[in-house]
């Protein structure tokens, strides 16, 4: 008996290169299923880094930067604050309160050498008759300031001051002093007469007769006013006098 191959149980070739193709096409199914399960995990790292740190670089950076105005900017105020206030107080307070202060002290305006003084006989009686008092009856007095006054006297008649006198160069002339320091009633009724004294008439144990004050005496009538400028004398009998005093002198006759 003859036995021959049974050809239908082995699959032929071309039935096996397509179940090959279909086994590696499962295959390569499976491994790019594997490969996109990893790409997915590793873009998700990266963002992670990203976004944790620049939002926290970021807000810590700039907010350092904008310390550096916050310091400028009081420095530049000061300035403007210390210039206005030295200048103005300075100079108004000093100019205005030295020059007003030393104007009147250092040139007071002078006392006029004849303030004061009777140029007439009627002014000189004015003035005896303003002192509204009776003259004391006195042969001779002192005044406070030094003068001597004789009102009855065979020597002489008059007034004299203590030491010096008035400086009158051209009265004077070329005589031993040049200053006047006496002043006597002429025994003929002249006028009376400045003297460029270098004696004196002065006697001790004369009373003193105060400012304000009026002398006169009984035998001859010649009564004389004392202030504090000087002397005032006249002779009612003949309406002549004088006036004598350390910076000023007169002599006048009525009429």
């Amino acid at each position: 008996m003859t036995c021959r191959p049974h050809t239908s149980a082995r699959p032929s070739r071309p039935l096996r290169a397509a179940a090959l193709a279909t086994v590696l096409a499962v295959l390569a199914l499976g491994v790019s299923a594997c490969g996109d399960d990893e790409p997915e995990a590793g873009p998700s790292d990266p963002p992670s880094e990203t976004a944790s740190e620049t939002p926290s670089e970021t807000p810590s950076e700039s907010p350092s930067e904008t310390d550096s105005p916050s310091e400028t900017a009081p420095t530049m105020t000061m300035t403007p604050t210390q210039e206005p206030t030295q200048e103005p107080t300075q100079e108004p307070t000093q100019e205005p309160t030295q020059e007003p202060t030393q104007e009147p002290t250092q040139d007071p305006e002078p006392v006029p050498p004849t303030s004061g003084v009777p140029q007439t006989y009627d002014e000189a009686t004015a003035r005896f008759d303003a002192t509204g008092q009776e003259p004391q009856d006195l042969m001779r007095f002192r005044t406070k300031n030094g003068t001597y006054c004789l009102l009855d006297s065979d020597f002489a008649i008059g007034c004299e001051l203590r030491g010096g006198g008035v400086r009158d160069e051209a009265y004077c002339g070329d005589g031993p002093s040049q200053v006047v320091g006496r002043i006597l009633f002429p025994d003929d009724g002249s006028g009376p007469t400045p003297e460029c004294n270098s004696d004196t008439i002065r006697e001790p144990g004369a009373p003193l007769l105060s400012d304000g004050l009026v002398a006169r005496s009984s035998a001859t009538g010649i009564m004389c006013l004392v202030e504090q400028a000087g002397v005032t004398c006249v002779d009612q009998a003949t309406e002549r006098g004088f006036f004598l005093g350390k910076r000023a002198y007169t002599s006048f006759i009525a009429g």
